[in-house]
């Protein structure tokens, strides 16, 4: 088991990869009351073609499989943690899937629990028909929201031809196509565990617990396992310039979405600096946001935010506001994006502000787990190394990334009006 300590942040992580190869993560937190366990599949909604020859899945089936693996034969796994006295939960994104709980009590009980729903799958006929309404209904739902359908939008036009233009939930039409046989098969492609990573944190003996989820995985066979799958490229499109679409909004909604081209060598820094830039340029202390601000241009509906698969298929930015002229709000941007310094003492004061807001999240279980989950795997950086990388960056090397980004990249501009 490997063992590093941080110092600065009074935090010791212990890394151990089991034989059937289960990176298993444990975060002791002596002062605390309650366990949080988080169980991670790198698998998400972009993981629809796979296999040699490749095969090709329905849309929306990793969200689908969520769903279907807390029903089992003898009831449904919520009631169970609850019996437990534990919270659960669960959550698809476009690169993985991710099974949570926390609990005050009987963590080793939780943590069984967890670790045998998650790899004992139960699907028939009747109970995927019945969940097949279900989610049909959740789509439905999202398909009302105007901010959603702004930032789906978006991104259908950033990344056409791609799992990304598609809901994570999929359509109804594509969820009706699922069936037991394909979800048996999902899992068991990507549900094995060199392919997973468990992550625990509580007031609990790391050699104990250690000791437990070993004594769960050696109980099972994992040794008639294929092996793990070839995933289809991710090969997008060229990004569509401008679409958009008519809805019942009092106010018009655009976004602006910057899809990078660059090969990513090291995932963790790049985020890093993508916000930095941003916040730099585009935050609420920055002198465009003020002027901005006060001359009527935005308001408190302006938003930045950077998404980044871990693996490196895709990165962009994405700004969005209410509007009544989105044309001006799109100029603005532009203009920005062409004429921009990196100022040292600003950025000075926005790590300082950056680096109070980690410290902060540290104190939340939920936050540390949901890092730790989004960690490609392998990754030899995590969320406590976050210090470091940040006093590392100088103004000069978030100049460079930020050049690189914006002079190879694509845009896309998507706008909602109102139908009146």
């Amino acid at each position: 088991m490997n063992v590093k300590t941080y110092k600065n942040l009074g935090e010791t992580l212990y890394t151990d990869i089991l034989p059937n190869g289960l990176t298993v993560y444990y975060l002791p937190k002596p002062d605390y009351h309650k366990t949080f366990g988080l169980f991670t599949t790198n698998f998400g909604s972009l993981d629809t073609r796979f296999g040699t020859p490749l095969t090709t899945y329905p849309e929306g089936i990793a969200h689908f499989l969520e769903h279907k693996l807390f029903e089992k034969a003898d009831g449904d796994v919520m009631y169970k943690f609850g019996s437990l006295g534990a919270q659960t939960n669960a959550f698809t994104s476009f690169n993985r899937t991710a099974y949570l709980f926390y609990t005050a009590e009987r963590a080793k009980d939780n943590i069984t629990l967890l670790l045998d729903f998650v790899q004992t799958p139960y699907f028939t006929e009747e109970n995927v028909a019945k969940e097949q309404g279900i989610i049909t209904q959740e789509i439905q739902m999202y398909q009302d929201d105007p901010d959603w359908r702004l930032y789906a939008g978006l991104l259908a036009s950033l990344y056409p031809d791609s799992p990304l233009a598609a809901d994570i939930a999929g359509t109804p039409s594509s969820i009706h196509a699922i069936t037991p046989s394909m979800l048996y098969e999902n899992h068991l492609a990507f549900y094995q565990p060199a392919n997973m990573n468990l992550f625990l944190t509580g007031p609990f003996d790391v050699s104990d617990m250690s000791a437990l989820v070993r004594e769960n995985q050696a109980t099972k066979d994992f040794s008639k396992l294929p092996p793990l799958p070839k995933r289809a490229s991710f090969a997008p499109a060229p990004a569509v310039p401008e679409a958009q679409e008519t809805l019942d909004v009092a106010q018009p909604k655009v976004a602006l979405g910057i899809r990078g081209t660059e090969t990513i060598k090291n995932p963790y820094r790049f985020r890093l600096s993508l916000q930095l830039f941003t916040a730099l340029t585009f935050g609420a202390t920055s002198d465009w946001y003020e002027t901005h601000y006060h001359a009527g241009d935005i308001d408190d509906s302006f938003s930045t935010e950077f998404e980044m698969d871990g693996a490196g298929r895709f990165h962009c930015l994405i700004f969005s506001a209410d509007t009544d002229n989105p044309e001006h709000f799109i100029h603005i941007l532009q203009e920005r994006l062409k004429n921009y310094t990196i100022d040292e003492d600003a950025l000075a004061l926005i790590k300082k502000q950056m680096l109070g807001r980690h410290l902060a999240s540290l104190n939340s279980l939920e936050f540390i787990a949901n890092e730790f989950a989004a960690m490609p795997l392998g990754a030899k950086e995590t969320l406590f190394d976050l210090p470091d990388i940040l006093q590392s960056l100088s103004a000069t090397d978030i100049q460079q990334i930020s050049e690189n980004f914006l002079k190879t990249a694509q845009e896309s501009i998507y706008t909602i009006t109102p139908k009146d």
